[in-house]
């Protein structure tokens, strides 16, 4: 059984892995919650995680999805509120037992792992997941330019590995580590990285308005996309409930990259 309060400390030595790849992230955090509260004029009540690893989003009904057994077993020992799912993104599979609808499906260093057709489907996908008006947040490697980020120090240490090699030697965690083992065996990261009009004409195809970059910083970028209404839930809404209709505009980005105004997944190194 896994101690409350080991992983909590593994949850936190995670989230300092991923800030060391992903420049910026407790900021880029922060613009997804605003986003997602200036878009339905309240917090969101129900999201979706999706490659969520030890999972985050305060005050809301969450699930967290993802393919790895480790990492949703932290979630669930440190987060039993939250409802974990294990599921792959790399085929259509994953739309069942993720559930919805949802207000919120938050995607972060997550569709790069997947091949480009790939993260094409996958879009059209989350829409699937999405009450009408609701909000796809990806944040990920968007590369539109040359970075101009200085390279990541090189300490002699990959934190990626040295926290894996941290939970190899906890005897508890052997069964979990067996599991993934299996659960990755044969699953390659694609390395996918497209610029933001690609991400933004993708989604316009799969059926997302409403496109905002509500944070850049190097070669990381976090998007919103809103679900488009069909004509067959606009006349539906207009009938019972006009309240629906009305869209709050999401937030804008300021030069600096942060918002202005108030404020599945397949596992290779990030």
């Amino acid at each position: 059984m896994l101690a409350h309060a080991d992983v909590a400390r593994w949850r936190r030595d995670w989230e300092s892995v991923m800030r060391h790849y992903q420049p910026g992230r407790d900021e880029l955090l922060a613009a997804g919650l605003a986003a997602a509260e200036k878009a339905h004029g309240r917090r969101p009540e129900r999201v979706l995680d999706v490659g969520g690893g030890p999972g985050r989003w305060p005050d809301a009904h969450i699930t967290v999805l993802d393919v790895d057994p480790v990492l949703l077993a932290l979630t669930a020992t440190v987060l039993p509120h939250v409802r974990t799912v294990r599921a792959d993104l790399g085929t259509a599979q994953w739309l069942a037992p993720a559930g919805g609808p949802y207000d919120v499906v938050l995607a972060l260093m997550t569709v790069h792992y997947l091949p480009e057709d790939r993260v094409r489907d996958w879009y059209a996908e989350a829409r699937q997941l999405l009450r009408p008006g609701g909000l796809l947040l990806v944040g990920d490697v968007m590369r539109d330019a040359p970075s101009t980020a200085p390279p990541l120090a090189d300490t002699g240490v990959d934190p990626w590995t040295a926290w894996w090699t941290m939970l190899a030697g906890e005897p508890a965690m052997a069964p979990l580590l067996r599991e993934r083992a299996t659960a990755l065996a044969g699953l390659v990261c694609a390395e996918f990285a497209a610029p933001v009009d690609w991400h933004r004409e993708t989604a316009w195809r799969a059926g997302f308005s409403d496109v905002t970059v509500l944070h850049r910083r190097a070669d990381h970028a976090l998007m919103a996309f809103r679900r488009r209404w069909t004509a067959d839930e606009r006349q539906r809404a207009r009938r019972g409930h006009r309240h629906l209709l009305r869209r709050p505009s999401l937030p804008r980005t300021t030069p600096s990259g942060r918002v202005g105004g108030s404020g599945g997944l397949r596992r290779c190194r990030p």
